[in-house]
């Protein structure tokens, strides 16, 4: 179902929650401990800072990052009522300005 009325930028944490639920709350929680006190980033800044967040999920996850990336996108896209189309280069900064886009396309 679409959130249409939600800011985009609450649907994105949103979707960063769930995605980073999927191994469990304490490993979400330990990765939002570890974004903001190796990478200065806290979770309500993540919409903004897509690219520091992309960074860090590198860093911490290795390959596991682009799983995870692609699963918040997923999230995103469903949130928002989107088709999501899997993009093999694309990383959550792509894909959150693709969403962008076509939600003002409504």
């Amino acid at each position: 179902m679409a959130e249409p009325a939600k800011p985009i930028r609450e649907v994105v944490l949103q979707a960063v929650d769930d995605g980073l639920s999927v191994p469990g709350e304490i490993v979400r929680e330990a990765i939002y401990e570890r974004l903001e006190r190796s990478y200065r980033l806290r979770r309500e800044e993540i919409p903004e800072k897509l690219e520091t967040f992309h960074q860090a999920l590198q860093d911490l996850l290795g390959g596991g990052a682009k799983v995870m990336e692609k699963l918040i996108a997923k999230n995103l896209y469903h949130r928002l009522g989107l088709d999501f189309g899997e993009h093999a280069n694309w990383s959550i900064v792509d894909y959150v300005s693709h969403a962008k886009k076509a939600r003002v396309g409504e």
